[in-house]
């Protein structure tokens, strides 16, 4: 009888626990998806005794400033907050590439200004293929929009690596224009 009752305990005490490891395993998946890994690069930059009138004169020379590296796509300008698209085209550095990357990688950057300080944020930067066959979609991304059978996780983490350096381009463009002042720039466009 006592050991009818320890058998009934001890398979009990089984099932239980094997039940709860089983219940949190679906806790696991869900927790993975929620994480949000966007890739961005922001910074506060502050700078010393200059209004935020200033601070946002040279938020839109930069806006307006071509360059022959990218291209801006000029956004809206709402109350010291200034927002563009810019694109960098990518190609393949090989003479006759497996996979063809050949198009542009687009990022949406934003500057905010207040009084003595400035805050600028690149994100949303994107791979987009010129053939449409090999899109690489977000960056932020472990597997391209194409799929890995399109393109390879070595090629991926090219086209990422050259989307960052791109971003690191736009953001010491950024701090450039935002330390010289708004009329010494107006003068060097006569």
């Amino acid at each position: 009888m006592a050991l009818k009752i320890k058998q009934a305990y001890l398979l009990f005490c089984f099932l239980l626990f094997s039940t709860l490891s089983i219940a949190q395993t679906g806790n696991l998946d869900e927790e993975f998806k929620s994480k949000n890994n966007e890739v961005k690069l922001t910074e506060v930059v502050p700078m010393d005794s200059i209004m935020g009138s200033e601070l946002s004169k040279r938020a839109a020379i930069y806006m307006k400033h071509e360059t022959a590296k990218y291209k801006k796509v000029a956004g809206g300008a709402t109350n010291g907050k200034y927002d563009c698209t810019v694109s960098f085209l990518i190609k393949s550095k090989e003479l006759n590439p497996r996979i063809d990357i050949t198009g542009k990688i687009t990022m949406k950057v934003v500057i905010e200004c207040k009084d003595n300080k400035f805050r600028y944020i690149v994100s949303e930067i994107t791979h987009i293929s010129k053939t449409g066959s090999t899109n690489g979609g977000r960056i932020d991304n472990i597997v391209p929009d194409c799929g890995s059978a399109s393109m390879d996780d070595v090629t991926w983490k090219k086209v990422k690596g050259e989307a960052m350096r791109d971003a690191a381009m736009v953001v010491s463009d950024i701090k450039e224009v935002m330390q010289k002042n708004s009329a010494d720039a107006a003068a060097e466009n006569w």
